[in-house]
């Protein structure tokens, strides 16, 4: 009996005590500035600029009940090193920053070319940040992209992230490895990195809540355009959005794909990528030189057609020729141009470094052996599926 009351006491003190946990938790968060987007820059002085753009929880609920308080502030700091920021930061916010859990990060195009040695270092040595963190280079002022507000989020950083998951998702001119862990894990083999460009439309900030009174919803909203090349956290080139997914297709990272072909004057065809394409690749020595031959076997499928006559076999052959030489052509001049600016692209020397055994041992101490290597990719797509009409419609005068 007495046992049985001390469970029933212990029970009670541990049941009466998840209150009071509750409310500390709920106080300690209440006295947390919660980060949702950070932005970094550096001056040619080497001063260091960052800006912390916070959630505010009273704009926030002042917006479901038609208020106007903003929703986000950016505070911005300089100093002369990343790791002096969160201790700045006290001297204007009134609470501790938490930067667990932010949705992007900005980073200068500047400082990119400069490198990013030192900020990835700082990142990676705190085990308390998101190294999955979605990152891009902006293409202008990091200061305008951190004071804008946009159109259909309360959070810019939510609405960038948004953006760039429908991109990769959609048209593939995007690289779902564009975030901070890909930079850090690609620094030391020196594997590149494609980090997305960021820019803002009309080149101007909305940076008053007055951007929701407005129906204006390209002005000062964020805009992706093509993608930065990092090679060991510093910026070497960048590719163009339709480069981009040439490239991703490639690299059998690309889902999402859309062609225009071109049958005849006034007949044309519109093809889409049901999946991601199948690749095979064989790296091989060809007299002493490496060799690198690239077969992407993309399934298709026949979106529409603007074409006389039924859609048979002998059409959706030539289809297919259309698409693979079209993709080909796009494919040879994006090599042709890394090669003349010493882009590894594809990652031969990545590979090369993998290779075992005493035929490639030159190759293996040459850090310059990829770029004697000869390439080959050709595309062998097939027509999966074409709808239910077998004879476009031709239509008809009006009765």
């Amino acid at each position: 009996m007495i046992t049985m009351l001390r469970r029933g006491l212990i029970l009670l003190a541990v049941l009466t005590a998840l209150p009071l946990q509750g409310c500390a938790d709920h106080k300690e968060i209440n006295e947390l500035a919660l980060v949702d987007m950070v932005g970094v820059d550096e001056r040619e002085d080497g001063t260091k600029l960052a800006y912390y753009q916070i959630v505010n929880p009273n704009g926030v609920a002042s917006s479901k009940t038609g208020g106007s308080r903003s929703p986000i502030y950016t505070f911005a700091f300089k100093g002369k090193s990343w790791a002096e920021f969160s201790s700045n930061a006290s001297s204007t916010i009134p609470r501790k920053l938490f930067i667990s859990h932010f949705q992007a990060y900005i980073v200068s195009e500047r400082l990119a070319k400069k490198g990013l040695g030192e900020l990835l270092n700082f990142l990676e040595s705190d085990p308390t940040r998101r190294m999955a963190t979605s990152v891009f280079i902006a293409k202008g002022s990091v200061r305008d992209i951190m004071d804008t507000y946009v159109p259909l989020a309360r959070s810019p950083g939510n609405e960038l992230r948004s953006i760039h998951e429908l991109q990769a998702k959609l048209t593939g001119r995007a690289d779902r490895d564009s975030q901070v862990k890909t930079l850090v894990e690609n620094y030391e083999d020196g594997s590149l990195a494609f980090v997305s460009n960021i820019s803002l439309s009309g080149g101007e900030p909305f940076d008053t809540t007055k951007r929701y009174e407005t129906i204006e919803g390209n002005r000062g909203n964020f805009t992706l355009s093509g993608a930065s090349i990092i090679r060991q956290g510093r910026w070497i080139g960048e590719l163009k959005p339709e480069q981009l997914s040439t490239l991703l297709l490639v690299l059998g990272k690309e889902r999402a794909l859309i062609e225009d072909i071109v049958l005849s004057k006034g007949a044309s065809a519109q093809l889409e990528m049901l999946v991601r394409p199948r690749i095979e690749r064989r790296l091989s020595l060809k007299d002493g030189k490496p060799a690198l031959r690239v077969i992407v076997k993309p399934k298709l499928k026949l979106m529409s057609i603007n074409a006389a006559g039924k859609i048979d076999s002998v059409m959706l052959r030539r289809l297919e020729r259309l698409f693979n030489q079209r993709l080909e052509g796009r494919i040879g001049a994006l090599l042709a141009e890394a090669k003349a600016k010493q882009w590894d692209l594809l990652g031969i020397g990545r590979q090369i470094g993998r290779r075992s055994g005493s035929r490639w041992a030159a190759a293996k101490r040459d850090p310059n052996a990829w770029r004697e290597a000869e390439v080959s990719v050709s595309v062998r797509s097939s027509i999966v599926k074409t709808g239910v009409l077998l004879t476009p419609y031709a239509g008809g005068s009006a009765p």
